[in-house]
């Protein structure tokens, strides 16, 4: 399967006919220069500080939740790897439903309050799966958890469109390296984070804390500028998103 999706994305790149500018290389190129402009850059801007750090929050949570997940559907509730197979599988369709679903969520919520609400809306389902008891229950709580893929592929389309559309071609891949730098960087984090507690507390408990975690992580964006944003607009400078 992975395979054929790789083949299909192949195929699909090939079809697009826009081709881009040619990068200007820079004559004297310094990593430290380069690394110090892209963090600058993003730090100025309320909006993209917000991003950054719900990114962070979220991915931290997603990792907690996730180390004990399989644990949980297997110790607590007792499926076989089919049911794991299919919960796990649910999640995918929700990730490809959500991608189908972007543009059109974007374009009539409005870039700015879809980052926020896609988190708020979609990440409290995750607090099904910890309810759950073999039996139908698990189903409910596999749909949270496609839920909280939908709203993830959505939340991560808009604000990458919102983040392309703010930042100077020039600061492209700066900016995109040091967002990626501070909301991955919790990942091995969460990792860690997940196996202490469920350690020290149990698999369900550790699925209730990824669930509020990635919950709260919409808090960020939804106390900074991109409540009110409908769109984004090229600019150079802080200060001119509207």
């Amino acid at each position: 399967m992975s395979a054929a999706g790789m083949a299909l994305s192949g195929l699909l790149a090939s079809a697009i006919r826009t081709r881009e500018p040619r990068p200007v290389p820079s004559r004297h190129p310094r990593l430290g220069r380069e690394v110090k402009e892209g963090l600058e850059f993003v730090l100025r801007d309320p909006a993209l500080r917000a991003v950054m750090a719900g990114d962070a929050i979220f991915n931290l949570s997603l990792v907690m939740y996730q180390t004990m997940l399989l644990v949980f559907l297997e110790r607590d509730l007792g499926l076989r790897s089919l049911g794991v197979g299919l919960v796990l599988s649910g999640m995918g369709c929700g990730a490809l439903l959500g991608a189908l679903l972007a543009r059109r969520v974007s374009a009539r919520v409005g870039q700015g309050p879809v980052i926020w609400l896609a988190s708020l809306i979609t990440c409290p389902s995750t607090a099904l799966m910890p309810l759950a008891r073999p039996g139908w229950s698990v189903c409910v709580a596999a749909a949270g958890l496609a839920a909280l893929s939908l709203g993830g592929v959505v939340r991560v389309v808009a604000q990458s469109s919102f983040q392309q559309a703010l930042t100077p071609d020039r600061l492209l891949g700066r900016t995109s390296a040091t967002a990626r730098f501070v909301s991955w960087g919790g990942i091995p984090l969460g990792g860690l984070l997940g196996g202490a507690s469920g350690s020290a507390f149990g698999a369900a408990a550790t699925l209730w804390i990824g669930a509020a975690g990635m919950t709260l992580s919409a808090l960020p964006t939804f106390l900074s500028p991109l409540r009110t944003v409908r769109t984004s607009a090229p600019r150079s400078a802080p200060g001119s998103a509207r």
